[in-house]
């Protein structure tokens, strides 16, 4: 079997859209806490905007981001049966290479409502609690291992013992089911980590830390601590703070508008491992990642803006133009 550059292992599903009229919700936000909820009234019908049915889930988003900037990738993913796992798989098949994608017989596919409102969105996410059978024959020159729903601690220990057969690059970014498991049972996935991705509140999970603004080296040597040679800890409009193994980073981001949100995380891991397979350096490797990142925000969903390789260098000059810069810190 040929070897790939890339293996994902996530999710794919098809995402529904809602996009909730302004005077149809009201938001309210607490200066203490910083926390932001929206009131829908119960029981009530509300006109929606706009809804659309496209593809997502984490492993999806980053196959066919990956795939877009010219790196030979493959999905491994469960995504059911029915209607809606059969759009998922022949939605994706337009993109990437599908033949490790499964729909095991009675097992409901997985599904996310995106209630979309003023730019921001609430997601809310169902994946059937079923294990697939991991395909341990593959090969690849890196993996990405990510978040692959409710029951992944067998599917997980599969992946392992293929990592450590196989042992690809890793580059892997823990979901909330995995870090609720906590950093002792993560320890083996982190110290076979080349890359770990994750944002400031997952790194502070894992590392049990709190109120790490301006503590960045503190919380990436923290995690370094499992094991990972790289750490890229994102913060939304703060940038992305980094260590490459030699230097500690931080790049900006682009001043976009944001149309809708979902898939910013997906689209900055696609692009940056993307650059790194390329052998390019992790500060490049960065702006490719706000630069995917900017451009994904500015469509609803996470897979219309995933830029194509033909399409960085202008995105790079844009940034350019912007100042946004990757600089030691």
């Amino acid at each position: 079997m040929a070897k790939h550059q890339l293996i994902v292992i996530g999710s794919a599903r098809i995402d529904s859209f809602m996009d909730i009229p302004d005077d149809r919700a009201k938001q309210y936000c607490d200066l203490n806490t910083k926390k932001c909820v929206v009131e829908l009234s119960y029981s009530a019908k509300i006109p929606l905007k706009r809804v659309e049915f496209l593809v997502g889930g984490n492993g999806a988003n980053v196959a066919v981001g990956t795939r877009r900037l010219g790196i030979d990738s493959l999905l491994v993913a469960e995504v059911g049966t029915g209607p809606m796992g059969n759009l998922t798989k022949s939605e994706l098949e337009k993109e990437i290479d599908v033949s490790h994608i499964s729909q095991a017989e009675g097992v409901p596919a997985g599904f996310g409502a995106v209630i979309v409102y003023q730019g921001e969105r609430t997601i809310l996410s169902y994946y059937p609690p079923y294990t697939p059978e991991f395909p341990t024959d593959i090969e690849s020159e890196w993996a990405y291992l990510t978040s692959t729903g409710e029951a992944f601690a067998d599917y997980y220990e599969d992946v392992y013992r293929w990592l450590q057969e196989k042992k690809p690059k890793l580059a892997f970014n823990p979901g909330g089911r995995q870090i609720k498991k906590g950093a002792q049972w993560m320890k083996k996935y982190l110290e076979a980590t080349e890359l770990l991705i994750v944002n400031r509140q997952e790194g502070e999970s894992i590392a049990g830390l709190s109120d790490t603004y301006g503590k960045e080296k503190y919380l990436i040597d923290a995690l370094r601590e499992y094991g990972p040679n790289m750490v890229v800890v994102t913060d939304g409009t703060a940038g992305s703070f980094s260590f490459d193994g030699e230097s500690y980073l931080h790049c900006g981001v682009l001043p976009i508008d944001a149309i809708e949100r979902t898939g910013a995380g997906d689209a900055s891991s696609a692009a940056m491992l993307s650059a790194l397979i390329k052998g390019k350096p992790m500060r490049d490797a960065l702006l490719w990642a706000t630069s995917n990142s900017a451009s994904v925000i500015g469509y609803v969903g996470p897979q219309q803006g995933l830029l194509r390789e033909d399409q960085m260098q202008e995105w790079l000059t844009r940034a350019q133009s912007s100042e946004v810069k990757v600089e030691n810190f």
